[in-house]
C-alpha cells in the first residue's frame, strides 16, 4: 500500500508540475499564492471518499493529506486542503469534469470512469485500484456470456442502493 501512496503522490505531482503543460502551472501557482489545494470528492463514495458526521473520511483523505506535504516541501509554505463535494451527475456544473474544467477545483479523486477522449480542460492522474468488471448470474448464463469480451447484445445492470448504481 506505501508503494502504491507513492506512485499515486508522485502520478499527481507530475500532472501539477510538468512544465509542457500549461494549464498544470496555472493551477500550482494558484496553489502557492492562496496556500490552498482545492480536492473533489464525492459524499457517499466509500471508501474513497464518504462524509462520517461531519466530517469527511477516506482513501482520498489520506491520498490528499500525504500530496499536501509534498507540496508544503515543494512550494515552502504551509498549504490547506479544501474538501469540495462533486456530485455523479455529469451535466451538473458539480459534476467531476465540469468542476476541473471549470477550476471550481484543482483535482478530484474518486471511484471513477476514465473515458478515453476526456473533456477540454481535464487530466487523468494514473489509474489506481483498477478491479475490472465483476458479473453475478445464473450459473446457466456463464456458457453464452464471456466476461473478457465485449459484451456485445448482452444485457446487464446494476444493483438498487449500491454505492455502483
Amino acid at each position: 500500500m506505501n508503494n502504491k501512496l507513492i506512485i499515486i503522490i508522485f502520478s499527481i505531482i507530475f500532472s501539477l508540475i510538468n512544465p509542457g503543460v500549461a494549464q498544470s502551472q496555472e493551477v500550482l501557482q494558484e496553489i502557492k499564492q492562496t496556500g490552498v489545494l482545492k480536492v473533489g470528492m464525492r459524499k457517499y463514495a466509500a471508501p474513497f471518499g464518504y462524509v462520517y458526521g461531519s466530517k469527511w473520511e477516506g482513501i482520498c483523505i489520506e491520498l490528499m493529506n500525504g500530496f499536501k506535504k509534498i507540496l508544503e516541501e515543494k512550494l515552502n509554505r504551509n498549504i490547506s486542503i479544501e474538501k469540495l463535494e462533486i456530485l455523479l451527475d455529469e451535466e451538473s456544473e458539480k459534476g467531476r469534469h465540469r468542476s476541473v474544467a471549470n477550476k471550481r477545483v484543482h483535482l478530484e479523486c474518486g471511484p471513477n470512469t476514465i473515458r478515453k477522449n476526456p473533456p477540454t480542460g481535464v487530466i487523468y492522474s494514473k489509474r489506481f485500484f483498477t478491479t475490472g468488471k465483476y458479473l453475478m448470474m445464473k450459473p446457466d448464463r456463464r456458457l453464452t456470456v464471456n466476461p473478457d469480451g465485449f459484451m456485445e447484445g448482452i444485457l446487464i445492470g446494476v444493483l438498487n442502493d449500491s454505492l455502483t448504481k
